[in-house]
């Protein structure tokens, strides 16, 4: 066939399908150029999910008027000018195909005045072509508005969802840029009245709460700004005792850029399966700092995936920052007035005047605080969320430093506290109720994850040893379901390897030959077939095969809750978690104890103001 050159409309067109899936990536496009224009308010109007119309407005600083025409032709941009520019991109978008893309494919208007011109113009194409160009009056700041998208592409628009589809995904790429940017307001418009609306304050935390709840903000982390050269990484962790089946609550933003990157991905996956075992996910909205530089933004034409030049540096980096968020060295504090009582959705939490404001502390008091916040410092974290805000400024956009509220309390921890204090009994026949050695706090340990954590840990220092050790037992029998057994045959060396004999006799007929030697003493035909049926169902990978295996092990030969023990067990027990390396969570990531301070008894009981 002989070569020829394509007419500009279908060139265009090839590049829409590039930029232009849907109305979500329309939205994406737009908001990027809006953000790249210094606007701080952004509403997006939506019509069908987009599929009919989409308009968005800013107040950023606009087009000048002469400059209007060359925004709709390919390869125009504003943001870069030669190839060097390429490798210290700062901005959102750079590639210069986002409007005549759209405009390709659409009907489309551009009104905008520029921060320097006394009026402002007016620009309106089809299918790429201009309809008209006019004079007149706006305020500083442009409005696009995208009509019947693909109407000239029929094939395109058919691929497209529904109506309830379109727009989620336009929510999600909402999300994702008022994340990264807590110093916009965004709001999503629809036919029913507002549908989002982020507060704009410049708090990373007041926008997860209204993009995801008050809920969740509770159960946060802060990740200080760790810095290591001229790397830098800030933001929220999930505590350990909560986690999501999925991966749609993990955001990773590098410069300020949201990125799909298994490479952060995986980094996080390393530290947090260091300290819970369970096939869980943590929620995480993580902000990478490096130099422009040490990565390339133009792999994807969304923009959406980089690469790093220093992937081994950067990994070592997450590893030690997060490890430090993530670690397991501090017990949650526990107060009557917030255990288990929800704020309402949509609550802002706000510093006003450089503290809190008398109905921002009654709220937080009533509604209930923060739990579980973790740090790296040697003190029991504050579970009041004005501790947890200023990181929040300091991680998103430093501002000055705010003055404690008298509502922030700090406890110092001495694990000898704990460790060395007075057992006062058992409550319920499942809690072991602890007074800490100096007297100013009482613990309440959870008898079952606590021997869980200990029969963990022993399973792992002796794979960790490849000692060899596992405990010869009397012969067990056990039957398994044919498709079971099948399954359970092809995993029969990686039981072995963590020290759990299994030999094949027959179909479906397994001998059980040795267990581990922390678990001679509680395993029974019974509670191994539960363990198999359990993990040969899941159709695991090898490595989550082993460790669902291990963890399967220690729940169910860990002692039951409802299970009165002596104080002689007690004692044992207690003697065998402090060796362990992190007494402080199960394998699952439940807290093994959590303290009450005496303070907080003498409150209750208004002894204390």
């Amino acid at each position: 066939m002989p070569i020829h050159k394509l007419d500009e409309n279908t060139a265009n067109q090839i590049a829409a399908g590039e930029v232009v899936e849907n109305p979500s990536s329309v939205v994406k496009e737009l908001l990027e150029n809006a953000l790249d224009a210094g606007a701080k308010r952004i509403r997006i109007t939506l019509k069908k999910g987009g599929l009919e119309e989409i308009t968005v407005i800013d107040d950023g600083s606009g087009i000048p008027s002469a400059e209007l025409p060359l925004a709709f032709q390919r390869h125009a941009t504003s943001k870069i000018k030669i190839l060097a520019d390429l490798e210290i991109i700062k901005t959102l978008g750079f590639r210069g195909e986002a409007l005549p893309s759209i405009a390709s494919v659409s009907k489309i208007s551009l009104t905008t005045r520029h921060k320097t011109e006394e009026t402002g113009s007016y620009l309106s194409l089809e299918a790429g072509k201009e309809q008209e160009f006019q004079k007149l009056g706006f305020p500083v700041g442009t409005r696009v508005t995208v009509r019947n998208l693909f109407f000239n592409t029929p094939a395109r628009r058919k691929f497209l969802k529904g109506i309830s589809a379109e727009t989620a995904r336009i929510s999600r790429t909402v999300q994702i840029l008022a994340l990264s940017r807590p110093d916009v307001s965004f709001v999503i418009q629809k036919e029913s009245g507002t549908f989002l609306e982020t507060p704009g304050d410049g708090r990373l935390l007041n926008v997860i709460s209204s993009l995801f709840g008050s809920n969740m903000v509770r159960e946060l982390v802060p990740v200080d700004h760790f810095v290591e050269g001229d790397i830098s990484l800030s933001g929220y962790i999930s505590n350990l005792t909560y986690t999501r089946n999925n991966r749609n609550y993990q955001f990773f933003y590098v410069n300020n850029r949201y990125v799909r990157s298994s490479f952060l991905r995986n980094s996080l996956d390393k530290c947090f399966r260091d300290h819970v075992t369970s096939k869980r996910y943590p929620v995480a909205f993580l902000f990478l700092q490096i130099p422009p530089r040490e990565m390339d933004v133009n792999v994807h034409p969304a923009k959406i995936e980089v690469r790093f030049h220093r992937e081994d540096s950067i990994d070592s980096f997450l590893q030690k920052a997060l490890k430090t968020s993530f670690s397991g060295s501090f017990i949650p504090s526990w107060s009557p007035k917030t255990q288990g009582t929800a704020a309402p959705r949509g609550t802002q939490f706000s510093v006003e005047n450089e503290k809190f404001t008398e109905e921002s502390k009654t709220s937080i008091r009533e509604t209930g605080a923060p739990q579980n916040y973790y740090s790296p410092s040697n003190k029991i974290p504050d579970t009041s969320l004005n501790k947890t805000e200023a990181a929040a400024e300091r991680t998103a956009y430093p501002t000055k430093d705010k003055k404690e509220d008298n509502f922030e309390t700090k406890l110092d921890l001495d694990n000898d506290d704990f460790f060395k204090g007075r057992f006062l009994g058992q409550v319920f026949s499942s809690y072991i109720l602890i007074e800490g050695k100096k007297g100013e706090n009482f613990y309440f340990l959870d008898q079952h994850a606590a021997h869980e954590r200990v029969l963990w840990e022993n399973i792992q220092l002796k794979k960790q040893e490849d000692s060899g050790e596992s405990q010869a037992t009397l012969p067990l029998t056990i039957e398994l379901p044919l498709s079971l057994a099948e399954a359970l045959s092809t995993k029969l060396e990686f039981l072995k390897e963590i020290g759990l004999e299994l030999e094949q006799f027959g179909n479906n007929t397994f001998i059980l030959r040795a267990v581990p030697f922390a678990l001679q003493e509680v395993i029974t035909s019974e509670v191994l077939l539960d363990i198999l049926e359990e993990v040969t169902s899941q159709n695991l990978f090898d490595s989550e095969f082993k460790k669902h295996t291990l963890l399967q092990l220690a729940c169910k030969g860990a002692i039951k809750a409802n299970q009165s023990l002596a104080k002689d067990e007690i004692e044992s027990l207690l003697e065998q978690l402090e060796k362990c390396t992190n007494p402080f969570y199960c394998p699952h990531g439940r807290p093994v104890f959590f303290q009450i301070g005496k303070n907080e008894l003498e409150k209750y009981f208004k002894r204390r103001s």
